[in-house]
């Protein structure tokens, strides 16, 4: 988040940012992004529309609209804007209209993958003139964000084990037949992936979620079902999940009863289990129920109701034994007709009307197109070829709910309009619609809906899978999955979307950095394999681990860097004194054999400072004096840093020791110290730098051994340089005295 500050402007109010925004981004429904600026007095709203992969781009608002404080809520038709607030705007409250007169416009950008963005107030070129100049007040930078749009953590963990088990199927795929794939494979791996979604919207408890997994449950029965069982079963199992009836407290407040037969609802809910498919509980509610047998043909009817329920044709034998099956229910209903017991007749010929699928029973008794169409798909003829006239037969009695999703989608399944079921599934939840997509596709379900190459669109699968992908790059956690579905698209796209968000990873291990190496070696993506180096090497730097970071940057060629940083050691140890490198680097720097030939040409100025340091602290004078003298006459070291290095030499042309330096060295450095001091650029910048290391040396709370500023910290830069030359002059006047 950008951080603002209070504007000077009086008057000014606040501005507001909206978003309309829904969980993970839908491709399929348009993607709206709103702006206001609501100030005290003053509001204004703005819709834009773009795609997700152009919302790094900048956007000009221009359809402001401005409110009073006495005037009524603005209400938006979409319930799912969210307003923020941009602090301190320069808007002062009702002035909005003023404020656009003078040709203003406020202008926002969003990065390519995340919600953090900037916004800022610009000036409108005007018709055949320049474009107009803001004031200073108005030169803010202000923070803007759209509504968190992050994976939870348990959403997170639904998104690896969808996409462990899309890897795991696409494996198979490769392998198995293709006969085999769709007969055994494809059911068992579905199961599968209802069984995720499922624990996933327990642990979430998320209401489109939820509805999601209605939606894939529908299909999943009606396309994928277990191949132990039927059709009809799996969409009866379905709605029995999805709309549990009778309910548990229902069956128990009547069963509970001293005499259930006796109860106004008992034979309601006999029916209502009948026409379920629950016929195991159907008959023990009969044989429970009290029922009172006066004549032998009741007791024998209500045995043959029994038996005709619990031996319900079931699984892989349910298509031969139906026909047989219900032509009992047939016999058994015309029996009931001959019973004089009027209230067990009447029930036990509703019973038998269902179990036969009489359809007018069916439709008597159902309360929902969904109850409708599984009861007489089981009950009727459960050839799937039928399955569509029992929907329509039963929308005509029940009108599908289009305003509850999951009930569109659910209707789509069952109508067999399996692309306005997955658009549908696209508005609860891409990950699930995509998958769903997925496993219709390997079904070949997707390839009479439309031509490809005549339309010259992405197929369902690849378009949901790009969509779902994209949310996935937005997130830490599942970035890499989303790169893994790209790849398994078709086109250009998907390449397109890996290259513009992997330089956006976060870099928390250097596993993940190799992952990212890898997918940019397999792709060819030189330039951004560089910038995700460069990242690296910036966050190792972070880190104090030089060394690595510097190898990194060798590793991709970068001289250019590679000197900035080893300058910036030089530079930091000249102001701060030296400090213990890190492991690699401390490697380098006592065997630089061991260096990589950029790293080794490229350290050399920093290597010598070190040495330097080590044997002045180690009492080795003569050797500690060799090395500063070499680094001070480097021809190419900057003149920023010389004025330092002289300073070095103060406790090393100290009188009260041996001489350090033979003359050749002094008159050497004389002559670095007299070309430094002609070139302005140079001196200046030498003076600046010395001065500065004098001021940290005087603020420094502890002072390190062996440095020479500790004596001379409240010496102006200047003086010190001066007191250099003289004691160089004495150095080289002692020399010639003695002879040497």
């Amino acid at each position: 988040m950008f951080s603002s500050t209070p504007s000077s402007m009086s008057g000014a109010g606040p501005t507001s940012f909206s978003q309309s925004f829904e969980g993970p981004r839908p491709i399929f429904s348009t993607f709206n992004e709103q702006m206001g600026t609501p100030a005290k007095g003053s509001s204004s709203t703005t819709k834009l529309f773009t795609s997700p992969l152009t919302t790094g781009r900048t956007t000009t608002v221009e359809d402001i609209r401005d409110t009073s404080e006495d005037d009524e809520e603005v209400k938006d038709e979409d319930d799912s804007v969210f307003t923020y607030t941009l602090q301190d705007a320069p808007i002062a409250a009702g002035r909005l209209r003023d404020w656009q007169d003078r040709k203003r416009t406020l202008k926002f950008r969003l990065p390519p993958l995340y919600n953090n963005g900037i916004a800022w107030i610009d000036g409108k070129k005007v018709d055949g003139g320049d474009q107009v100049l803001i004031v200073p007040e108005e030169m803010k930078i202000f923070p803007a964000e759209i509504p968190d749009s992050a994976f939870s953590d348990e959403y997170t963990k639904f998104v690896i084990d969808s996409h462990e088990l899309y890897r795991a199927l696409s494996d198979a795929d490769q392998i198995g037949e293709p006969m085999d794939l769709s007969e055994n494979i494809l059911p068992k791996y579905a199961t599968t992936f209802l069984q995720i979604l499922d624990a996933a919207r327990r642990r979430i408890f998320d209401e489109r979620l939820s509805e999601a997994y209605v939606v894939c449950h529908c299909l999943f029965a009606s396309y994928f079902a277990d191949p132990g069982i039927t059709r009809a079963e799996a969409i009866m199992d379905w709605l029995n999940q999805y709309d549990p009836r009778p309910t548990t407290e229902e069956t128990r407040d009547i069963m509970t009863t001293p005499v259930p037969y006796d109860e106004p609802g008992f034979w309601e809910l006999v029916q209502k289990l009948a026409l379920r498919g629950l016929f195991f509980q159907c008959s023990n509610c009969l044989k429970e129920a009290g029922i009172p047998c006066t004549d032998p043909e009741s007791k024998r009817a209500l045995q043959t109701a029994t038996s005709i329920l619990e031996a319900a044709p079931k699984g892989t034998k349910a298509f031969e034994g139906h026909r047989q099956w219900r032509a009992r229910a047939i016999a058994f209903g015309e029996q009931c007709t001959k019973l004089s017991d009027a209230k067990l007749r009447r029930g036990l010929i509703a019973l038998a009307n269902i179990l036969r699928g009489d359809s007018d029973t069916i439709l008597a008794l159902s309360e929902s197109w969904q109850e409708c169409t599984a009861a007489l798909f089981l009950f009727h003829d459960p050839a799937p070829s039928r399955l569509s006239e029992y929907y329509q037969m039963a929308v005509a009695e029940f009108p599908v709910d289009l305003t509850v999703i999951s009930e569109a989608g659910c209707a789509a399944v069952i109508a067999g309009d399996i692309p306005k079921a997955l658009s549908v599934a696209e508005r609860l939840d891409v990950c699930v619609s995509a998958h769903i997509a997925d496993f219709c596709d390997r079904q070949r379900m997707l390839d009479d809906f439309y031509n490809v190459e005549t339309l010259d669109l992405p197929p369902f699968r690849d378009w949901l899978f790009v969509a779902h992908a994209i949310n996935c790059c937005a997130n830490p956690g599942t970035w890499f999955i989303g790169a893994a579905y790209l790849k398994d698209t078709e086109g250009t796209e998907g390449l397109s979307i890996i290259k513009e968000s992997i330089t956006h990873v976060y870099l928390d291990t250097e596993a993940t950095l190799t992952e990212l190496l890898d997918i940019c070696k397999e792709l060819q993506f030189g330039s951004e394999a560089r910038q995700i180096v460069m990242a690296w090497s910036k966050l190792q730097l972070s880190r104090n681990q030089v060394g690595s970071a510097l190898e990194w940057l060798d590793s991709i060629g970068n001289s250019l860097e590679i000197r900035a940083i080893t300058w910036q050691l030089l530079e930091s140890h000249l102001l701060k004194g030296l400090t213990l490198p890190d492991a690699i680097l401390q490697r380098y720097l006592v065997s630089p054999h061991l260096c990589p030939a950029m790293i080794r040409e490229f350290i050399a100025p920093y290597a010598t400072y070190f040495a330097f340091k080590i044997h002045l602290n180690e009492g080795d004078i003569v050797e500690a004096a060799q090395y500063l003298a070499s680094l001070i006459q480097f021809a190419f070291l900057p003149g920023r840093f010389f004025g330092a290095l002289l300073g070095e030499l103060l406790p090393l042309l100290d009188r009260s020791q041996p001489r350090a330096l033979p003359t050749s060295e002094l008159i050497a450095i004389m002559n670095s110290l007299y070309q430094w001091e002609r070139d302005t650029r140079k001196y200046t910048e030498g003076i600046q730098f010395l001065a500065k290391s004098l001021s940290v040396m005087r603020e420094a709370a502890d002072t390190a051994e062996a440095d020479w500023r500790v004596e001379y910290a409240n010496v102006s830069a200047k003086e010190v340089i001066t007191l250099v030359r003289s004691k160089l002059v004495t150095e080289v006047s002692r020399a010639y005295l003695e002879g040497v």
